[in-house]
């Protein structure tokens, strides 16, 4: 029996890893992505709206989503960025390559609202980024905010080391009292942290050899996209690739079977010079949130290959 897709809010500080899985989102029949908003992250967040933009362009999904511009910095400190992972323009420097955009923009937290008024438990919202926009909607009106389905954020390291500091996962290191809020709001939320992402990567020669065959168009858009990210990893890591840390968290939206999660109470580090944006969770028998401590990686290949390279 075939179920209605469910109806999806995708908020990004588009990356790299973000265009990938906002890719993989479009090309996932579970999903259908209403609205699209943008927050200060990988870069800033004038440039996160027009690599959105662009990419609609070139992607050309069935229905076109609403895209709004969010928060420009966090709750109450200055931006942290990563040109040094996703380049200056967040897409590793092919931003100005994308076709002009034409998807009109609207207000990020009011986009989040109303699409939490209208659609309510049946919305899912996928956080690719830090929390920012979710907790100023959280603060402008909790009572309908916290209508929404669920919510599935990429962020934290719990039993891992972080990215951004030895401790801290970027996402919540960037903006450590808007995941403080989120994850103590009451919502469902499913937490997809790098102690499962680091274990779902791609290759360069991976990228090579599905690359044949499959649309022109797409697969040079994920060449050519992955390029610098690739040889951040391999500069860093010693691995010609890159984590797939926001494409798993798509995936977990649209087959939440692919991690084991355990329920948790997370506590968020938000200040502390070394310790800004740790992240650690009590073992609760009940509670909103879900922490995923482990994936199928071989099912997430297999869906990742055959949906991103169509």
């Amino acid at each position: 029996m075939n179920r209605s897709p469910r109806p999806v809010l995708i908020d990004t500080d588009t990356g790299v890893d973000d265009a990938l899985a906002l890719m993989l989102a479009f090309h996932s029949p579970e999903l259908s992505v209403r609205a699209i908003t943008t927050v200060a992250g990988n870069a800033p967040v004038d440039r996160c709206t027009r690599n959105v933009r662009g990419l609609l362009q070139v992607l050309h999904p069935a229905t076109v989503p609403e895209v709004g511009r969010g928060a420009s910095r966090p709750l109450r400190r200055a931006l942290t960025t990563a040109p040094e992972v996703h380049g200056t323009d967040g897409l590793g420097g092919i931003s100005a390559t994308l076709p002009a955009a034409r998807v009109p923009v609207v207000d990020g937290v009011d986009l989040i609202l109303r699409m939490s008024q209208r659609y309510g438990r049946l919305l899912t919202i996928i956080a690719l980024g830090p929390l920012t926009n979710l907790a100023r909607a959280l603060r402008r009106k909790p009572d309908v905010f916290r209508r929404v389905g669920r919510i599935v954020s990429m962020g934290g390291a719990f039993s891992v080391p972080g990215n951004t500091g030895p401790v801290a996962e970027f996402n919540v290191f960037v903006d450590p009292d808007a995941a403080a809020e989120v994850y103590g709001s009451g919502i469902p939320i499913t937490i997809v942290p790098l102690d499962v992402t680091e274990q779902c990567r791609f290759t360069r020669d991976e990228l090579r050899t599905l690359a044949p065959g499959r649309s022109p168009k797409i697969s040079r858009l994920v060449l050519s996209l992955a390029r610098g990210y690739m040889e951040y990893h391999r500069m860093t890591e010693g691995f010609v690739g890159g984590y797939l840390h926001d494409p798993l968290a798509v995936a977990v939206a649209a087959q939440p079977s692919l991690v084991r999660c355990e329920p948790s109470r997370v506590v968020v580090e938000r200040d502390g010079h070394s310790l800004r944006g740790m992240t650690s969770k009590v073992g609760v028998r009940r509670s909103s949130v879900e922490v995923a401590v482990q994936v199928n990686r071989t099912r997430f290949r297999r869906l990742f290959h055959s949906r991103l390279l169509p």
